[in-house]
Parts: structure tokens; sequence; C-alpha cells
């Protein structure tokens, strides 16, 4: 009978991770809630699958953390409908490397579905001469590098408290890391471009820092109310920095802010990102109430497979970080015991995960880019190669080293 319920959730198990997968490439909301639905039903108790759906629903630091990140794409909103990002690119002032690889950086600091077409066209026109494959490889490349130290991200802010480790301490773990990762942009990547850049209007300091103001407000509130009081939920400082963005945002947009609320909240589509964070924790709890974690654990996979050959094999698989870190983080923090992931191993696992969503066919950065630049993916996986196998043997040597 034991060995019958350890097969049945096995198979609860795989099926549950093969709809995340393949879900993840048509609409990852639904496949996480379908994956929590499939586990908690092949290993749980019926009262126990609805104890979490009760659980997820009233945690109040999960909720607020909802409403945090749901807040986030709507400020990306505004700032696109009413043209503020637009004014942010006109009036940067920088040498043609530099603007092709800050203005998809600034682009990706919100998170704008389809994100990849909006910084397209900007390195289409500094890039003019520039090969199809290369300008596809800048405009993926320097929009995600940010990931490793912006706190405001959601692809790091939910990792890091999946392995309960405080976000500012994995940025300054992670800063070698991502200057490492900027090196190997400019070598591969911006070191091939050559020439400058024309401005066709005259700098306009007003319209560049203000917006600039909206991107920055909450990682320095952020910081501040993080170092600075100790409130009862964890995520509160998050919200108050958000929502201070979200004010300047609306402040500074003049007229008719009403309408470019609106449309900024129909574009943004802020409820997806939440229904994504609450299945998201939905399918932690019901794996972490399965006993997988032990199953796992008594096959005895080495440490370094887990980390780095899944974190980059589920990184190309999925297209996405969060997944990943999903699947990764509970099943080795439960196969070791462990109350918090050692800073080191969810480095090296957020880099290797990272190299596999830098080349995964089903990521719509990739998928848009190639389609604007009419590249080929293999000659973008060419391009791409030598950084990501640079970077997973930089990760796996450190792993092998110190863990």
């Amino acid at each position: 009978m034991v060995e019958f319920k350890m097969w049945i959730s096995w198979l609860g198990f795989l099926i549950a991770i093969a709809v995340v997968l393949v879900g993840a490439r048509y609409h990852l909301t639904l496949s996480l809630l379908a994956s929590a639905i499939i586990l908690g039903l092949f290993t749980l108790t019926p009262h126990e699958l609805l104890g979490q759906f009760y659980a997820t629903s009233t945690s109040a630091d999960t909720l607020i953390l909802i409403l945090a990140l749901g807040i986030i794409p709507v400020i990306g909103g505004i700032l696109q409908v009413s043209g503020k990002l637009d004014d942010i690119i006109g009036n940067l002032r920088v040498g043609r490397r530099m603007f092709l690889g800050t203005t998809p950086a600034l682009l990706g600091l919100l998170p704008i579905p389809g994100g990849a077409l909006f910084s397209a066209p900007l390195v289409d026109k500094a890039g003019v001469g520039v090969d199809e494959n290369l300008k596809t490889g800048i405009n993926v490349w320097f929009r995600h590098v940010l990931y490793f130290v912006y706190p405001i991200s959601y692809a790091l802010i939910v990792p890091a408290g999946l392995a309960n480790l405080s976000i500012y301490r994995i940025i300054l773990f992670q800063i070698p890391i991502f200057i490492m990762l900027v090196a190997l942009g400019y070598f591969f990547l911006l070191r091939k471009v050559d020439g400058e850049l024309e401005y066709d209007s005259e700098l306009d300091l007003r319209k560049l820092i203000l917006p600039l103001l909206v991107l920055i407000a909450a990682p320095v509130l952020h910081f501040v109310l993080y170092y600075t009081y100790e409130f009862s939920m964890e995520n509160i400082s998050l919200l108050m920095a958000v929502t201070l963005s979200l004010v300047l945002a609306i402040a500074i947009i003049g007229d008719s802010k009403v309408d470019t609320i609106k449309s900024a909240i129909i574009e943004m589509k802020p409820w997806n990102f939440m229904l994504l964070i609450f299945f998201l924790y939905l399918f932690i709890g019901v794996f972490l109430s399965s006993g997988v974690g032990e199953l796992i654990e008594g096959l005895a996979m080495p440490r370094i497979v887990l980390i780095i050959g899944m974190g980059f094999l589920l990184g190309l698989a999925t297209g996405r970080i969060i997944v990943p870190a999903t699947i990764i983080i509970p099943i080795y923090m439960e196969t070791y015991g462990l109350a918090t992931l050692p800073i080191l191993v969810f480095s090296l696992m957020y880099l290797s995960v990272f190299m596999g969503y830098v080349l995964s066919p089903v990521h719509p950065c990739i998928s848009i880019s190639l389609k604007y630049f009419k590249g080929k993916t293999h000659d973008f996986i060419k391009i791409m190669a030598p950084m990501v196998v640079i970077s997973l043997s930089v990760a796996a040597c450190l792993f092998l080293l110190f863990v």
C-alpha cells in the first residue's frame, strides 16, 4: 500500500511538472493552477487541497505581495501610454554602444507585456548597419541582465521569498555576476558596433529626469524602509514603495489622467500578474504538503545536477525564471532540510536558469525580437552561445569549489 501511494505521488508530480512545462508556452497562470490541482488530487485529500486554497487566500503577507506586484505593471503602462518612456529614451545623451545597452535595460525595469517590441525599434534605429541577429542578442541580453540587481523585479522578488533570503543581501552578492554579464554582453555584442549617434532634438532635462524619478523612487524607498522600519509583514515596505512610484507616475502625466490610467490598466492587465503570483504560491503550498520532497530526497540526485543542470534546462524549456525557481528551490530546501537557501546556491541557480531563459525559443522576448529584426534562430543561438557557455562554466566551477 505504501509503495502504491509512492508511485501515485510520483505520477502526480510528473504530470503536474509536465503541465507547467508545456502550459508555460501558452498560459502560465492557468498552467500553474492546473498543476497545483493535479498534484493535490494525487497526493492530498480534497479537504487538504481546499485547505491550501484557503491558506493561500488568507495569507496577509502573500496578498500584500500580490497587490504590490500588480501595481508595478500599471506604473509601466502609465509611463508607456503617456509617452514618458519615450521622453527618457529621446533625451539620453550617450554613445551608440551605451544607447544600445541602456535602452533595453531601462524598458526592462517594468514588466510590460511584449516589452521587447518597444525597445526593438530603438535598437534598430540606433543599430543601423548592425547584423540583425546581433541586434536581437543585444535586445534580449541587456533587457534582462538587470534582473540580478533590481530590487522590485518580480523575477527576483518571488524566488528570494521562496528561498527566505533578503533581497538586498542577494543583490549585494550578485553584483559581481551582474558585472560579469554586462562585460560578456559588451565583449560579444556591443564591441562589434561602431559609430556615434545623432539626435534629432535638443536635450530636455525635465523630460528625462521626471520619469526617471518614477523608476528609481520605488527601489530607493523600499531600500530605506527595509532597513529602517521593522514591519509586522515583510511586503508592506514593497507595497508602500511601488505606491509612491504610482503616485509620481500619475502626477507627471499632466491632463487626461483618468483616461491614461484606464488605458494603462486595460493594456497591462495587472490582474494577470496578480493571479500568476497567487497560483504560484498555491502550487508551492501544495508541493510542500504533498510529501514529494521526501521522495525526491530518496533519489540522492547530485546537487550540481539539480541546481546547474536542471536550472538551465527548466529555464530553456519554460522560457521563464519564476517557474524553474518555483520547482527547484522547494525541492532543494526540502531535500536538504533547509529553512533558508544558501545564498551562493541561490545565485548559481538563478544564473543557470537565466542562461536557459535567454536562449529559450518559447521566451516571448526572443521570438518577438527575432521576428522584428528578421533574424534566424540558429544564428541568434550562435551569437548567444559563448556567453551562455562561459556563464554556466563559471557557475559549475563555483559550485564545485564552494558548495
